[in-house]
């Protein structure tokens, strides 16, 4: 059994690629006289214990008796981690494994040989530590410099030199895109006058890939204005740098301007919830017809039956299509999903890969919600602002006089608004400060589809509507039921993996 393995975490120069490796012990194969019977590649770090679904495998097979014996290119190939190595040197003990043959090593399956092995992979193990130590310890110092990773800034490149932000040559087209939000222009509309500016920024250029633009979208754009980075706040998921400290930083805001943009998107959004709505009906946008495959969506309402009963219809308005009849009843929706979701197992082993999957994002999620803290606190002081200012209005006027009776309600909307962004700033802040808040608990993770038939059988319009945002991404429908459910992740690859264990195949 031939194991070669590098990993993504890997120093490019100080390791063989896998094709080296195999070379290598292939050469050593033919010198030595060992008959090589499988090869396994893999591409996982061995840092951690169980991360290696291929070593794993061998291992088994191994304790099954197909094979008796390892080579390898190098003791920190086969693992960084002493609980499998202390495995290995336990089959050893046990004689499941007979032998072990490293191109850059001696091995003799006796006491001193183990003695050795082990002590190798302590050493393997300490200096996967130390580099981890350092690289963390080199990210934070340089994140304490105003130094940051992914994507540069709106408006900004980083010199290669100094890793520093500095302005390009979009600059000025980013400032005017903030003026225009200052006075009250709709993101859409400076999401369009970004786009007929020009607006890009490129991609790193890959192998046998150029790079490409990436032009900016409604989404983006009020991501931007929500970012305290343009004031000269750079902020990291266990960070925060104020660039004007560190370095000749030049913002393209000041913090006064920030405060406004939150407080006016604030605003925008307590006046959209509070106007009347029109009428609400489940999956309204979410169902399309899989007879003509309309990019538009199925149109959803209240239709009246022969009986002089209302029920609730998805109906297709592409005059090309030729389903039959026209519209489909709700029911007939509900009940595909609710056969589906009865169907769909999820096991700890989906939950393991969901936590992992989680974790490497949990970073990237932090970051996000300290940028939406930081945007709720501008809103914060500049509503205080105006709250200070309304109150200092009314000093000395009769409480009878008009100039006071408008101020007061001023102040008593003021204040309710106030309450609402601490409230939700402390919501926020508990998530930072416990950031496991942010994943489901294995319980809740394996109850979502286990129970989510009986939840939505049992629950209202709404709930049954938003159970079904949560798992999928839009349904498909013929003159029937549902043919085809565009799941969500991490569901998506969560439901193909449990499907396909239990010998189904792929399902729509």
């Amino acid at each position: 059994m031939l194991y070669a393995r590098k990993s993504t975490e890997d120093e490019a120069r100080q390791v063989r690629s896998i094709p080296d490796q195999i070379k290598d012990c292939r050469k050593l194969a033919d010198d030595l006289g060992l008959r090589v019977v499988s090869v396994i590649k893999e591409t996982k770090s061995a840092k951690k214990p169980d991360q290696r679904p291929k070593f794993n495998q061998m291992l088994k097979d191994i304790e099954d008796k197909k094979y008796d014996a390892i080579l390898c290119w190098h003791p920190d190939r086969l693992c960084r981690n002493m609980l499998e190595g202390g495995r290995i040197i336990n089959m050893l003990d046990e004689s499941e494994l007979h032998d072990i043959r490293f191109n850059s090593h001696q091995f003799s399956n006796d006491a001193n040989g183990k003695m050795l092995l082990g002590m190798l992979f302590v050493f393997s193990k300490q200096y996967s530590d130390d580099l981890s130590s350092k690289v963390l310890r080199g990210h934070k110092g340089n994140f304490g410099e105003g130094k940051s990773a992914g994507q540069p800034k709106w408006g900004y490149d980083r010199d290669e030199m100094t890793g520093l932000y500095k302005p390009n040559s979009f600059f000025n087209l980013v400032r005017a895109a903030w003026r225009k939000r200052e006075q009250g222009e709709s993101v859409e509309a400076i999401t369009k006058f970004l786009l007929e500016n020009d607006y890009h920024r490129l991609t790193k250029p890959k192998k046998r890939k150029p790079s490409r633009k990436i032009r900016p979208a409604i989404s983006t754009t009020a991501k931007m204005f929500k970012d305290p980075f343009y004031y000269g706040l750079l902020v990291q998921a266990t960070q925060t740098v104020d660039l004007r400290e560190v370095y000749d930083f030049e913002p393209m805001i000041n913090e006064d301007t920030f405060n406004y943009v939150q407080a006016l998107g604030y605003a925008r959004t307590k006046d959209t919830s509070d106007k009347k709505r029109t009428a609400f009906y489940p999956l309204r946008g979410f169902v399309y017809c899989a007879v003509c495959n309309s990019s538009k969506h199925l149109q959803v309402g209240k239709n009246k039956t022969g009986s002089g009963t209302h029920v609730l219809t998805y109906r297709c308005d592409n005059p090309a299509c030729t389903r039959k009849p026209k519209s489909l009843r709700a029911k007939n929706i509900f009940n595909s999903i609710y056969e589906l979701l009865d169907r769909i197992e999820l096991s700890d082993e989906a939950y393991n890969r969901y936590s992992k999957r989680l974790d490497s994002q949990t970073d990237e999620k932090v970051a996000e919600i300290k940028r939406q803290i930081q945007s709720l606190r501008g809103a914060l002081t500049h509503v205080t602002s105006k709250l200070d200012e309304r109150a200092l209005n009314i000093v000395g006027f009769d409480k009878a006089s008009l100039i006071y009776k408008t101020n007061e309600k001023k102040i008593d909307e003021l204040a309710v608004q106030k309450d609402d962004l601490l409230q939700r700033i402390a919501k926020l802040e508990t998530k930072v400060a416990d950031p496991r808040q942010i994943k489901l608990s294995k319980e809740e993770f394996l109850n979502i589809v286990k129970t989510a038939s009986d939840k939505m059988k049992a629950g209202s319009a709404v709930e049954k509507d938003v159970l079904c945002r949560i798992l999928f991404l839009n349904l498909r429908v013929d003159n029937e039921k549902v043919t085809d459910f565009i799941w969500k992740e991490p569901f998506a690859s969560l439901v193909k993996v449990s499907e396909l264990s239990l010998g189904r195949g792929e399902r729509t």
